[in-house]
Formats: structure tokens, sequence, C-alpha cells
């Protein structure tokens, strides 16, 4: 279920518009498909509503109606291709990760379809379960509000390629948003943590410099976390 959101176009313009090169580079995508922006920029433009952050990049998911055109815009910018078949452009600084929405990781590997109601179910955390068509200001947030009135993270969609950074990004958003654990999510820790706590320990530190090139914990304060998660119902 959808609903009409204007006001969080006027925001991505605004952001975007920082810029002539960003925002140049959104207006041409727009010819070539229906942008769908997800993850990280529309989830806090929705949470903080009054003065939401710049975002630190944009993920785009695109229903394309002209992929040719698509492949010459992009020859005039420096990109590279994920391990997942996404483009990820740089722009003035800023990130832009752009996927063909029918060959996204979800909609290759699972048995949802491609469609941008579906995009807000393919995510692993429910927080992520946010989607905002920029073409049609159209805005899918069902999954996302549910986390929010329950003041709880849980598990929208279990498989997925990354579980470890989703963990890691699990205890930031929990702190960040004020959240608590689900019991699903609870358990999925609780499974690491039992095959190898130091392993666990160590890889969520590394990924933040590999994600987020910068450290939100320390080894001390993630294995804190683990070990009061580990604790809880036992």
């Amino acid at each position: 279920m959808s609903k009409y959101d204007k006001s969080i176009k006027n925001q991505l313009i605004y952001f975007l518009a920082k810029d002539n090169y960003t925002l140049k580079f959104i207006r041409e995508l727009t010819n070539v498909g229906e942008l769908l922006f997800f993850g990280g920029s529309i989830r806090d433009i929705c949470f903080f509503r009054e003065t939401p952050p710049m975002p630190r990049d944009f993920d785009i998911a695109i229903k394309f109606k002209n992929k040719d055109y698509f492949n010459q815009i992009i020859n005039d910018y420096k990109y590279k291709i994920n391990r997942f078949g996404g483009y990820k452009f740089k722009i003035s600084n800023i990130e832009f990760d752009v996927w063909d929405l029918e060959n996204t990781w979800a909609f290759k590997n699972t048995d949802l379809s491609p469609s941008e109601e579906n995009l807000a179910k393919s995510v692993y955390l429910t927080i992520d379960g946010i989607v905002y068509n920029f073409n049609k200001e159209r805005l899918y947030d069902e999954i996302f509000r549910d986390s929010l009135s329950n003041r709880s993270l849980d598990i929208a969609l279990e498989k997925n390629p990354q579980v470890e950074l989703n963990l890691l990004r699990a205890l930031i958003f929990k702190e960040k948003y004020n959240l608590s654990f689900s019991e699903k999510l609870k358990s999925v820790f609780k499974n690491y943590i039992n095959h190898n706590s130091d392993c666990l320990i160590e890889n969520l530190y590394q990924l933040q410099y590999s994600h987020y090139q910068k450290i939100y914990f320390s080894k001390e304060k993630i294995e804190k976390e683990l070990q009061y998660i580990y604790a809880l119902d036992i």
C-alpha cells in the first residue's frame, strides 16, 4: 500500500541541489525509468522529519523503461560494478548505488517478484522497509512504520548475503533510533555468538571500516552488547 508524499521529493531535491552535478545526474536518470529511493536516505528523511541529516549515500533501484538510454548516460560518469551487479557512482563526493530493480539480489535469489512494493519487503531489517518512488511521489513505508510503532528491530526477509553486516547495522540502529531487538533477531545474534563469539566481535569491528569507513563501536563495546543480548531470556 502506498501514499502520496511530495515533501520527501522536495527534501531529496534540496539535498541533491547542493551540487549541480548530482541533481543533473538524478534528472537524467528519471528519463530512463522510475527511480525508487530506498535505504538510509529515505529512512532518515521520514524519521527525522524536522531536520533530516544529509545522507552519506543514496540507494536507488530503477524500474527501467529505456535501458539503452541508461547505458548511454553512464558513459559520462565514472562508476564501478559491485559484486551484486549494482552500479556505484561517486559524483561530487556523494555516492550513488544504483540497481536494476529486476536484478537486485533478493529478486534473483528469493520467491519475491520484482516490484516497488516488494522492494520494501526484500530487506533484512524491518527499519529498512521503506521505498520512495521519486517519479510518482509514492511512499511505501508500512514495514518501517510497524518497526517504529513497535519500537522493535525485527527481520523482514531472512535470506540475505550479508547477515553479519546487518547484525552490525542492527547494533547501530538500536542506539540511533532507540529500538529493542525482536526475539527472532536476538536468536540470530545468539546463534552467531554460539558459533564463535571472538570471531563475530572481530568481524563486526572490521566491517565498520570496510562499510562505513568509520568506527561506531570499540571491540569492548561490541563485546558488551553481545554479552547483553546473549544474557537476555536465559
